[in-house]
């Protein structure tokens, strides 16, 4: 009982940015663990907390040996295919990528991919998860054409999982889009990025942080383009949707104000750009976060 509490209140504690507080519960879960048998599953997981804690704390050549202990355990007692194993390899392929060990992350994830994807139960969304990751290192080593397909593959398996339309398929299709935009191709980027905007405009509440952002990023990129025109028609579109949900003076208008005046003054609109000006200057600044 004294591990599990410690355990939650640590876990809690991480997840709130409480580092110092996680630090002194989960340590004392995972001494209370090292108590257990040798290959107890509770020690696997309080080594993958305390390890979690370390990456939290940009300490990824402590977070390594618990992550490999942990990632031991696992294969031993639940096998080298199942998805608590192959979730391990994702934490420690992780770790050795903020450490620069690229090649030794693609080949852990990789293993995790070809486990998944064995698996009678098709594990699609977690196959999608680490193909990200693998593509994301695939980019950084500079191997352009693997890290497409890893990005193909990810989208492919998470639309397989979930359907065309999910929440996180426009996750993927960003992803995509990125990648393209990186590497200096926005034309090819451009229909990566629409079909994401239209899959959260039909998921996302109006009126919704997210929502207002995606339409701001876009116009952004359209302005990037210069189209104009196109840019101008998200900003109305996130502007007249947070006034009809928030108010014409909320706080959370004033981003979109501010793009929006400025692509009106550079396309010599001067005088639309002053009256939005002047709408910023009746908007309160957002209060500032309590601390923690």
């Amino acid at each position: 009982m004294s591990w599990r509490r410690d355990t939650e209140i640590g876990n809690r504690a991480l997840r709130h940015g409480r580092l110092a507080e996680a630090d002194a519960a989960l340590t004392a879960a995972l001494n209370r663990a090292e108590t257990f048998a040798a290959h107890d599953l509770r020690l696997a997981s309080s080594l993958n907390a305390v390890g979690d804690l370390r990456v939290a704390q940009s300490d990824a050549a402590r977070a390594e040996p618990l992550l490999r202990r942990a990632l031991s355990i696992l294969e031993l007692e639940l096998g080298p295919e199942a998805p608590e194993t192959t979730a391990a390899q994702g934490y420690l392929a992780d770790v050795y990528a903020s450490q620069g060990r690229l090649l030794e992350a693609e080949k852990l994830l990789e293993r995790a991919i070809t486990t998944a994807e064995k698996s009678p139960i098709t594990r699609y969304v977690e196959i999608s998860a680490r193909l990200g990751d693998l593509a994301s290192l695939y980019h950084a080593r500079g191997h352009e054409a693997q890290a497409e397909n890893a990005y193909r593959r990810a989208l492919a398996a998470t639309e397989n999982a979930l359907g065309p339309d999910h929440r996180l398929v426009a996750d993927r299709l960003s992803d995509l889009a990125l990648f393209e935009q990186s590497r200096g191709q926005p034309a090819e980027a451009e229909p990566f990025y629409r079909r994401a905007l239209l899959i959260k405009e039909k998921t996302l509440a109006p009126g919704s942080i997210e929502l207002d952002t995606a339409w701001n990023d876009f116009a952004l990129f359209e302005e990037s383009l210069d189209k104009a025109a196109e840019a101008e028609k998200f900003y109305q579109k996130a502007l007249e949707t947070a006034e009809r949900a928030h108010g014409p003076t909320s706080p959370r208008l004033a981003t979109t104000i501010g793009h929006y005046s400025r692509l009106l003054r550079r396309t010599g609109r001067k005088a639309q750009a002053d009256a939005l000006d002047a709408r910023l200057k009746n908007i309160p600044r957002r209060k500032a976060a309590p601390s923690p």
